[in-house]
């Protein structure tokens, strides 16, 4: 599984961003600071083992600054710096209860002033665990906003009369007819023209791969172009039987096909038998002129024609490809978000690789199972913290088509991930586990010759960490902070619509080309949605977040599908850059 379709830089390092979500921040005496030369804010991190030690980190601007306990008044700490940072400081004043109160200085004046005030009280500050504007990639966007092009479903070929059976008792699946009410002497439908001079070229230069229109000014009246009407020469020149025109000798019977063979893109597909049809959409323009189009293949050419009219696909891997059981997908995703909100100075790199494989069960129903791979690196504060994580996740999903123009699908994961977080000198590592869903409602409307696709979701997950420690050497003196484990919830609302429209490769070979706006909103976020500034400060930025994703998509054969996706997520989120780029596979079979 992908909108997302989940979408898509993880929980598992961003449940981590910014001191694991276990450093303690009361709000900064903004009303201390606003006389002072530098800006600062100030953490109780924890004690030492064996409480010998208080340890503080403080979060300022370029300048000289001061760390003093309340009790007795002494100076515990004084340290400059050249550029916006993180600075750690150990304490011998401990306490058990809500005291030993400390308070950060600005030195850089003529005598100090005041930038915060802490106690040693924990707090315990999940920051952002997923930045605005940034899809839920890790949960499978299986179903996002993806349609047929041609309006047939994913789960097999259009019934022209549904309740139609033809004599041999074999349901009516074939091609649509060219002429409903029409049928040839000998009882076999009109399905279609056949390419009568091979060799002519038209006058215009272009070779006569496609029936000449007999009345170019005229329509048919479901908007198909008067492109395929019967073609009147009796016999092909070639001597080939008159097998696929209206007869005009009744009394004439061809030989009887074989069986159906269909040749596509040079290769023989179905029973090793005569060729004597051929697949429409084969790019090979010689063998459009030589054979017959099959008539169990519904064309895709037929895109151009009423989209929907058999309802809309169940997943983004059965799209573009023939009618088939299974399907195997895969999705190379990676995420690049750049963070220089409220002085923050964070840069992160998240990829993903999610593959999954599901089964046709009815006509409107697909079940299947996902798995991802997922690793991420982030810094942040001028490289005063690095996380690395590196974890997999997998879940069930399912499908199911509600109408002709709307289906709904779901999916339930489980993840578990690794973190090693690095705190100016101090590092440490701990586990996490996430477990997920996603509710989404995807359609598909076509309006001349373009596809609209709109999708809604609802995701949401329950992340819980392990306790760890952080350890190191402040000044040459040992240190090893314990930190408690946490859990918290994360929710968000994500809207879409893709618009889309067909276009032919030089060669003839048919791509769509698509873009797509949505909307997030997170309407559950750890902490209440508040994070931390560059001077540890809180902030709670919106809620909202705007996107705009545009690619295209293909059949590379009969049942490979390839699509290549790149995005902007952060609209309305000033000095927030989210860049997402994907690669999806999809094998039908």
């Amino acid at each position: 599984m992908s909108s997302a379709r989940l979408r898509r830089c993880r929980t598992m390092f961003l449940q981590g961003f910014l001191f694991a979500g276990h450093f303690a921040v009361v709000s900064t005496v903004d009303a201390f600071a606003a006389n002072c030369s530098s800006r600062g804010g100030l953490a109780y991190l924890g004690n030492t083992q064996g409480a010998t030690r208080s340890v503080w980190l403080s979060g300022t601007s370029p300048g000289s600054f001061g760390l003093e306990a309340a009790q007795g008044n002494q100076t515990v700490d004084t340290w400059s710096k050249s550029k916006r940072g993180l600075h750690l400081s150990l304490s011998p004043v401990v306490s058990n209860g809500n005291g030993g109160t400390h308070k950060l200085y600005d030195l850089s004046g003529g005598k100090p002033c005041l930038l915060d005030t802490q106690n040693q009280v924990r707090g315990l500050i999940p920051d952002i665990t997923w930045p605005q504007g940034l899809p839920d990639n890790h949960l499978p966007r299986v179903f996002p906003d993806f349609a047929l092009p041609d309006g047939r479903p994913d789960t097999g070929p259009i019934r022209v009369f549904p309740d139609f059976d033809r004599p041999e008792g074999r349901p009516d699946t074939g091609p649509v007819r060219v002429f409903p009410d029409f049928d040839r002497p000998e009882g076999r439908p009109d399905t279609g023209p056949v390419r009568v001079f091979p060799d002519f070229d038209r006058p215009d230069g272009r070779p006569d791969t496609e029936p000449v229109r007999v009345f170019p000014g005229f329509e048919r009246p479901d908007g198909r172009p008067d492109n395929d009407l019967p073609r009147i020469p009796p016999d092909r020149p070639d001597g080939r039987p008159d097998n696929d025109l209206p007869r005009v000798f009744p009394g004439f019977d061809p030989p009887a096909p074989s069986g159906p063979t269909a040749v596509r893109a040079g290769r023989v597909a179905g029973a090793r038998t005569p060729q004597n049809c051929i697949d429409p959409r084969s790019v090979d323009a010689n063998q459009r002129r030589d054979l017959p189009i099959c008539p169990e293949i519904v064309p895709q050419e037929a895109a151009t024609q009423g989209a929907g009219q058999a309802g809309v696909p169940l997943t983004p891997g059965r799209d573009l490809a023939a009618p088939a059981l299974w399907n195997f997908w895969s999705d190379i995703r990676f995420a690049d978000i750049s963070d220089e909100r409220y002085d923050r100075d964070s840069d992160t790199l998240a990829r993903s690789l999610d593959m999954g494989l599901d089964r046709r069960i009815t006509d409107d129903l697909v079940l299947g199972m996902s798995f991802s791979l997922e690793d991420s690196s982030t810094d942040a504060y001028d490289g005063s913290i690095d996380i690395d994580t590196e974890g997999f996740s997998f879940g069930p999903y399912a499908a199911y088509r509600l109408s002709k123009h709307w289906a709904v699908d779901t999916s339930v994961t489980y993840g578990r991930y690794n973190n090693e977080v690095d705190l100016s000198v101090l590092g440490g590592d701990y586990d996490s586990e996430r477990f997920s869903g996603q509710v989404s409602l995807h359609g598909q409307y076509k309006y001349g010759a373009y596809f609209i696709r709109p999708k809604a979701s609802v995701n949401f997950a329950h992340v819980k960490s392990d306790g760890y420690g952080l350890s190191g050497n402040i000044f040459n003196f040992p240190v090893s902070v314990s930190l408690p484990g946490e859990s918290y919830n994360y929710g968000v609302m994500e809207m879409s619509t893709e618009v889309s429209r067909f276009f032919r490769l030089p060669d003839g070979q048919p791509f769509l080309v698509f873009a797509e706006l949505g909307a997030q909103y997170e309407f559950e976020r750890p902490n209440d949605g508040k994070i931390l500034t560059g001077d540890l400060s809180e902030v709670t930025p919106s809620p909202w977040a705007f996107s705009l994703r545009s690619g295209f998509r293909m059949l590379l054969n009969d049942n490979l599908q390839i699509e290549a996706t790149g995005g902007y997520l952060s609209f309305g989120q000033e000095d927030l850059d989210v860049w997402e780029g994907k690669l999806h596979l999809s094998w039908s079979f």
